[in-house]
């Protein structure tokens, strides 16, 4: 049965039931692996704006993320029935503020909703830039709009036949991925043909320039490893579900600093642009040689779809969770035994396709990453408020993350 609400009396009508527990831990952690795949979609840009510079703005983002997948691991350990991770623990957190931590939960779900049209745009691009050598017009707005709806149609068979599609192309996506940063650090250090590991010298990064990536781009790329916690209530085994998180704190410096040292060394050619299949190929070319193309386009191919379909399965959780609590409309809770959330999920598709018609990802970019950085500042203050309960780990860091974050806002 769901939970009882913590903001008033059961509103709940008797159409909302509580989200079946048919998921593997297995299928929970493919969507836990999922946030590593941000990566491809920003690194690209932060090393064409900033170079080697991108390491100043990665390294303490790489820190403060570590340390919130080890917090939301132990949020979700108290709160193993909660489904909606990180916002909806955050809203629970801020239980004596609600309206506080009902705007932290919307700020995320509306970050997390704009994934699908980020997407569709770099995806139809990459397939751009390969018709276009072989004088091929690419139908631009049709390829965006179908990449948008796609996971959206696959959502409404039901979490289960999502979740194992998912497992399916995820495993390869990770892997691929995992092999470009761990080859291209093998193959910098190790070839004879290789720039070296290290430059000849370092720069520094203005204050104002590495808050304005840290906006933008850090704190994106390094503080979404927490998906899994989305799918607690979804697990058979809660437990095993959450270990997901100590393991991507392992694997966050891996892709965030190891990956984006890989293109800083190699994709060093300003004609290259912001474009994540430019960048992508001049770096993976120096070590998978004539594959580089295919295995690129596959991998951004991949990628994009998967991010995709994690949206589709995060956000309507965050508003069932928030309905359940009180926060929002009971019909949000609403859903059927194959844990299809209908009307949470026809909400984030609207969301999804006001963002697709504005149709400049630059500024949609921007709106995604302004409140995902404005939920984690809520976040972080929730921490410190709470900071005598047993559930909250770091208070006094969270408090300077909290300081550090408004200063970067402001």
């Amino acid at each position: 049965m769901p939970a009882q609400p913590v903001l008033g009396i059961d509103r709940n009508p008797p159409s909302v039931i509580g989200l079946p527990r048919t998921l593997s831990p297995l299928e929970t952690w493919g969507f836990g692996l999922i946030s590593i795949l941000v990566w491809i979609g920003l690194a690209p840009g932060m090393n064409t704006a900033l170079g080697l510079q991108a390491m100043w703005v990665l390294l303490p983002g790489t820190l403060v993320g570590i340390l919130v997948s080890l917090q939301v691991k132990r949020l979700g350990e108290q709160w193993p029935e909660m489904s909606g991770g990180t916002p909806a623990y955050t809203a629970r957190l801020l239980k004596n503020y609600p309206i506080l931590g009902r705007y932290g939960a919307i700020a995320y779900f509306i970050s997390w909703s704009a994934i699908p049209p980020i997407n569709a745009f770099i995806l139809t691009g990459a397939i751009k830039d390969n018709l276009d050598p072989l004088g091929i017009t690419c139908p631009e707005t049709l390829l965006r709009i179908g990449f948008t709806c796609i996971a959206y149609v696959v959502a409404f068979s039901g979490t289960r036949a999502l979740a194992i599609l998912h497992l399916l192309f995820v495993l390869p996506a990770v892997g691929f991925l995992l092999v470009f940063c761990i080859q291209g650090l093998g193959w910098l250090a190790l070839s004879p043909a290789s720039p070296g590991l290290f430059p000849s010298h370092w720069s520094s990064l203005s204050v104002v320039e590495w808050a304005k990536w840290y906006f933008i781009g850090g704190a994106f790329i390094c503080y979404g490893y927490e998906t899994v916690a989305m799918f607690v209530a979804d697990s058979r085994k809660p437990s095993h579900t959450l270990r997901c998180l100590s393991f991507m704190a392992w694997l966050m410096p891996i892709v965030s600093l190891g990956g984006t040292w890989v293109l800083i060394r190699l994709a060093t050619d300003p004609k290259l642009g912001d474009s994540s299949f430019n960048n992508l190929l001049a770096t993976a070319k120096s070590f998978w040689g004539p594959s580089a193309s295919f295995l690129v386009t596959l991998l951004i191919a991949s990628s994009a779809l998967l991010l995709c379909a994690t949206t589709v399965a995060v956000c309507p959780r965050i508003l069932y969770q928030l309905s359940l609590d009180g926060h929002l409309s009971p019909l949000f809770a609403v859903g059927n035994r194959e844990g299809v959330l209908g009307p949470s999920l026809v909400c984030t598709f609207i969301i999804s396709l006001l963002y697709l018609a504005w149709g400049d990802i630059h500024q949609i970019v921007v709106v995604s990453a302004a409140t995902w950085f404005v939920f984690f500042i809520i976040f972080h203050l929730a921490l410190w408020l709470r900071r005598s309960r047993p559930e909250v780990r770091w208070p006094w860091w969270s408090l300077g993350f909290f300081v550090v974050e408004v200063i970067v806002l402001v």
